[in-house]
This record gives structure tokens, sequence and C-alpha cells, in this order.
């Protein structure tokens, strides 16, 4: 089991085994590089709420053992047991949760967490206030969604625009190119809605290498599940910046919230949970039992994401911007074809997700990698279990176990309940939208097949359909 220890500040420790994460108040010292004083910073505050900066802390710290330590060693491959030692300033509350946030986190990320609290007085950064960015006015806003700057993000914001809301909008700082896609979005939504309030501010937490590092440990992780549990702690900390009750708002459509695995193998911890309904209803009981004041919402839950870009189809912005956003799962990987990235590519599960609930709605959008296309010859040409036309082939899967199972409540009933608990009235919503959602998938796949004489139909083992989807 790796044991993984933070310190705080200037704090020392007397470790001998174990990897060693220091968030040294000067950033140069630390060996995890993070802005996220500013999420207070830019309201002229000096520090959040102990409880608060105790979650951003847990949020910093999990998501930096997810992306150091590798699953390579995993006995199944994927899942680690990770047992972590995190200063807390409200220790007694979190030894109260310890065991919720574990289960929460296990859900989310795949893995067995533990977590070893010990009482500090140290705080975290909390010595002066930004000068050069403030929001003075922390009462103009009611609210906190957080934006990726993909589809559904950014109908997320549009909607909340449309019903005369005044949210601060939250951004991850992956890499700069993102963070100006996301920008340029914002901008867009605000150069129309000029009558109402709102904002977009970003963070970033970027793990380097641990301290007492030996041979036994793999260090580096493409995977990253518990990204979610830090972006939600950091739209915490600003909620209760802004006022009591103020809601956060995570908007993803039912369909990935749900994620049924597409084929056997990509059961369980390979599909993110990030908006299942059982993981938001474990951060909300955690929130509630610290007395954090604030809950955590996604106002798609029930709809396909055909359905959610059906709403804003006539919306000027989303018809200007639509194309701008980014739901690809890898943006990057056009470089490797001497295409400028960012850029969706097209063939990922989230691409496919896009592709087809803008064919749906009658948008022909062509913004992908221009190398790749949805035909029979992708699929011969990448045919390798990681290749790149996995996720397609996983795809064409699903649709066609689902037409070979379309009347048969009982089976789709139970694929919804493979990624966890979903009370009686869930099964019956998302039964609903998972019907939707594949139904969607298949306009883009007979979209796809007008130029090809129906050879993924016949791919599938299905016959060729001549409707007119768009």
């Amino acid at each position: 089991m790796n044991n993984i220890w933070f310190v705080k500040n200037e704090q020392q420790i007397n470790i001998d085994t174990g990897l060693v994460f220091n968030l040294n108040a000067k950033n140069s010292k630390s060996n995890i590089k993070t802005d996220v004083e500013n999420l207070w910073r830019m309201f002229s505050e000096k520090s959040p709420s102990k409880i608060i900066e105790d979650l951003l802390l847990i949020g910093m710290s999990v998501f930096s053992v997810d992306k150091k330590i590798s699953r390579k060693k995993a006995e199944d491959g994927w899942s680690r047991n990770l047992n972590l030692h995190i200063p807390v300033l409200e220790f007694e509350k979190w030894e109260a949760v310890k065991h919720e946030l574990e289960e929460t986190l296990s859900f989310l990320s795949g893995d067995k967490w533990i977590f070893n609290f010990y009482p500090t007085e140290e705080r975290l950064r909390g010595d002066k206030v930004n000068k050069r960015y403030n929001i003075r006015e922390k009462t103009d806003f009611d609210c906190v969604s957080l934006f990726s700057g993909g589809l559904d993000s950014f109908c997320g914001a549009l909607s909340l625009m449309e019903d005369n809301r005044n949210p601060l909008f939250l951004g991850f700082k992956e890499y700069p190119l993102l963070l100006r896609k996301q920008t340029s979005l914002i901008e867009s939504i605000q150069e129309e809605y000029t009558n109402q309030k709102m904002d977009f501010i970003q963070f970033n937490v970027s793990p380097r290498r641990p301290l007492n590092v030996d041979s036994n440990v793999i260090l580096g992780e493409s995977t990253s599940r518990s990204r979610s549990f830090l972006f939600i702690a950091g739209a915490v900390a600003v909620a209760s910046i802004i006022g009591k009750h103020t809601p956060v708002y995570i908007p993803e459509n039912g369909f990935i919230g749900i994620n049924v695995p597409l084929t056997q193998s990509r059961n369980g911890s390979c599909s993110t949970r990030t908006t299942h309904p059982y993981f938001i209803g474990l951060v909300n009981q955690l929130l509630t039992n610290l007395g954090i004041e604030h809950k955590v919402e996604n106002f798609y839950s029930q709809k396909s994401k055909g359905e959610i870009v059906s709403q804003h189809r006539e919306n000027e912005v989303f018809r200007h911007m639509y194309k701008e956003t980014l739901s690809c799962s890898h943006p990057c990987q056009s470089r490797y074809d001497g295409i400028s990235p960012p850029l969706n590519c097209g063939y990922c599960y989230p691409c496919l997700i896009r592709r087809a609930s803008l064919v749906v709605n009658g948008f022909m959008d062509n913004h992908y990698n221009p190398k790749y296309s949805l035909n029979k010859e992708f699929i011969q040409q990448n045919h390798k279990v990681d290749g790149k036309a996995s996720d397609f082939k996983a795809v064409l899967y699903t649709i066609r176990r689902y037409m070979d199972n379309e009347h048969n409540e009982t089976y789709i009933r139970r694929l919804l309940r493979l990624q966890g608990h979903l009370s009686s009235q869930e099964l019956d919503s998302y039964q609903s939208v998972y019907r939707k959602s594949i139904n969607e998938l298949l306009a883009v796949i007979d979209y796809e097949d007008k130029a090809n004489n129906g050879e993924l139909r016949k791919y599938m083992g299905l016959e060729q359909n001549h409707e007119e989807f768009c």
C-alpha cells in the first residue's frame, strides 16, 4: 500500500517512509504548483473558512496522488491502494466523516482510499489579497457553475443566462490553449447578456515529483478520475465566499452522467462517474455532514445531449460559437497529425456523443480531425484494442446490443444499475435518457452511412435504414 504524506507551508514532520508532497507557502519551494489561493484573493479575502480550506487541500491531495501514482502495479491493473496522511484545521469534523469520504472517492476513481488526518494550525497561503484583479461585489452572483469549455458546460451557461441568473463560472486551467477557448466562449456570452452579472475565474493544480520516491513506485498516470472532486471543491470554495446556500452546478447530459459501460470490458472503473446521481448524492451528504451549506446539482441530468442542444439551437450565441467548444477526451493529439491543437478528434466516445447531438439538430459540424472518417476503413486501419477506433467500435457494439434488447425493459434497467445505485424513479428517468441517446448515436451512424452504402449498418449486422435524420 502506498503511503503518501502531505505537509503544509513550512511544517516539518519526521517522515522516514512514503512519498511526500509539500504545499509550501512559496510556490517555488512546493512540489504541488497551484494558484488556488486566487479563489479567495480575487474577492479580497485573505483565507476561506477553515473547513473549506481543508476541503480544498484534500481535493488537491487526492488529485496529486491520482496523477502521480501509476495504476500499472495495481493487482488488476487499475485499482490502487492509497494511504494518505493529510493535515487539517478541523480535525474532529474530518475524523467523523472519514469513511464517507473514502466511499465517495472510491466510487469516483475505482481505487481504495484510506485517509489519516492529523491536526494543524498552519493556514494555506492566507497572507494577502490579489491586488491585480478583485471581484469587489460578491453579492452580484447567485450561483457557481463549472465551465470546462465543452458543449454541455457552454449550453449550461446559456441556460443560466436565459433563466436570468447571475453566475460565476469556474474553469480549471489544464493547459493554456484550453484556457483561451474557455475565455473566448465566456466573452461571447458576456457580449450578448449585457444586462446580467457574470464573471469567469480559473485555478490550477499541477503536482510535481514527490519526495522520498523509491524504486517500487511508478510515477505518472494518464487518467485523472478524481479531478472532478477537486473541481467541485474549488467551486464550493467560491460559493462559500459568495454567500450561504449558493448552489454549485455541474451541467452534463444524463447519458454521460449514468455512463453505462459500452462493452463488458469497459465495466467499472474505466468509465467516469463524475455526475452519476449516486456520486452527487454522496458529495452532497458529505458537505451536509461537514456543515457546508452548499448543494451540488446537475440540471441536465434528465436530458440527452441532443435535447440539450435542441434547447439552444435558435440561440445566436450558440449558433455562432458551438463549433468552438471542446468535448474531446484527447484534444491535443491532433498535433501528431500536423494539425494545431486543441481540436475535437471526432472518434472518441465524448466526440461521438457530441456529433450525434448536433446531427439530430441539423448542425453539420465538421470541426474534427479531417484525417479520420467514421467508416469501415477507419475501423480496419485502427483495429487494435487500444487503437483510435476502439471507442467507435464499442459504440457500434452498444447500438447493436440496444437494438437486440430494445423491448427488454429488464435488461436495460440492469445495464443502468451497473455503475451504481439508482432509485426506482431514477431508473425510469434514465431509461428514457438512455433510449434517446442511443437513437441519437444511431442517427449519426446513419448520417455517415449515406456516403458509404450503409457499410456501418452492415458491419453491425443490421439492415440499412434509409430514413432522413436531418
